[in-house]
């Protein structure tokens, strides 16, 4: 099945071919060529002059390679200004003058964004401003071809639910906890209702493209999708539930207790913000904080997560009210541009719960919770027995209204680990 297209269905059908025609490329071969091509589209996108020379001693041909609407790796270096990846492909004999389907060339690309050195660049290898200007092509990010054999597919008829049972529900649908080739799972069941909603499948391929790509002990592992109706979305079973349930069953949790699972929601963190692509959550909050049984903690559901390409200090502009409205940034409630930090205010709001052993601001509605804190500036009201000061202070820094004074992950696991091993003396 071909999945390089993240447009496309979840997995295409194979390019049409005759039965062993003369002289004709087998599918084989065509399928092998199209998963080259889109990796060294893909590898131009992040700049990552090594990976194009890995791709190229293995088929030369990919120095003329271009996508579905003629676009090559130089019209995607040219447009982002990938400097690194522009000059290789250069040295390589890469068509300097190559024109997409609106007749654009990567000079006129890089022109059309003000990329100075890319355009100085190109002209020194003879670049020619073709077209017009790049008005025919949008900003559209670069995603990374899904396997080329769909591997994460899952035939339905190996999930077993005749043994299994509902452990949550949405508006979405379902999650059952079944079995899948002798393992338990946790199965996401999207309604059949909303199967063929086109906005819910944007949405499942967006989820699976994240997810596929995820590795991490404090992350939940994928497992598999069913891309057939109904949608399907396979994940590691944690047998002990979630965050949501283990505070309502126990209420404030031991000082060492909690610290224990921040560490574990600061490391998967981590991982998510830091990278060639950073993934904000959006939606960090006791239910989406999943437990194993050995009192570990591993972060999960990322139906609203959003995945950017790191360049410098450059913010990202994302508005909107996305989330849980109790444990959601002021930034995010009054659509104003967020970044990472809305993950660490979120943070705050857990940690608070755990050592309170109640959700923050819980007199409130939600949305007057999210709305007090970010039109007055209100905060829970830190009442246990039990907060050191430094762990007053990771809090009150964590929610503070200003997200640039809020610290990053690396900073709070670094805070933890002090705390925990003063804790211990």
């Amino acid at each position: 099945m071909e999945c390089s297209n993240p447009d496309g269905p979840l997995c295409g059908t194979e390019p049409a071919c005759e039965t062993n025609p003369p002289n004709i490329i087998s599918c084989k071969e065509e399928k092998a060529r199209i998963s080259r091509t889109s990796l060294f589209l893909w590898h131009a996108r992040q700049d990552d002059p090594s990976a194009l020379r890995c791709l190229l001693q293995q088929d030369p041909s990919l120095i003329s390679a271009h996508g579905y609407d003629g676009r090559t790796p130089l019209h995607i270096c040219a447009f982002y200004s990938c400097l690194a990846a522009a000059s290789f492909l250069l040295d390589h004999g890469a068509p300097v003058n190559a024109q997409d389907r609106w007749g654009n060339s990567p000079l006129a690309d890089a022109q059309s964004k003000g990329h100075k050195e890319m355009e100085t660049l190109l002209k020194e290898f003879g670049g020619q401003s073709l077209g017009n200007h790049g008005l025919g092509f949008r900003n559209a990010a670069v995603a990374p071809p899904l396997p080329q054999t769909c591997d994460w597919e899952v035939d339905p008829l190996e999930l077993d639910f005749s043994k299994g049972r509902v452990i949550g529900k949405g508006s979405f649908g379902e999650i059952w906890k079944a079995t899948w080739r002798g393992t338990p799972v946790a199965v996401k069941k999207i309604l059949p209702s909303l199967s063929d909603d086109s906005s819910t499948i944007k949405d499942f391929k967006h989820e699976v493209q994240l997810l596929v790509k995820l590795r991490h002990p404090n992350v939940v592992q994928f497992l598999g999708a069913v891309s057939s109706k109904p949608l399907m979305l396979m994940t590691e079973f944690l047998g002990a539930g979630d965050l949501h349930s283990y505070l309502k069953d126990n209420g404030s949790l031991p000082l060492a207790i909690a610290i224990k699972f921040a560490k574990d929601i600061a490391r998967g963190m981590i991982y998510l913000h830091n990278g060639t692509n950073c993934i904000i959550h959006r939606d960090l909050k006791p239910r989406n904080l999943l437990l194993l049984e050995n009192d570990h903690v591993k972060v999960a559901d990322f139906g609203l997560s959003k995945i950017f390409r790191i360049k410098s200090r450059q913010a990202y502009i994302l508005t909107g009210e996305t989330g849980s409205y109790r444990y959601m940034a002021p930034e995010v409630f009054c659509h104003k541009s967020y970044d990472t930090k809305v993950d660490v205010f979120s943070f705050a709001m857990i940690l608070y719960e755990m050592l309170e052993g109640e959700p923050p601001l819980s007199e409130l509605a939600p949305y007057e919770a999210a709305k007090s804190m970010a039109k007055r500036g209100l905060r829970p009201k830190l009442r246990a027995k039990t907060y050191p000061p430094q762990m007053k202070e990771l809090i009150i820094k964590c929610w503070s209204s200003n997200k640039e004074d809020r610290p990053s992950f690396k900073e709070i696991l670094m805070t933890l680990e002090s705390m925990q091993r003063g804790g211990d003396r």
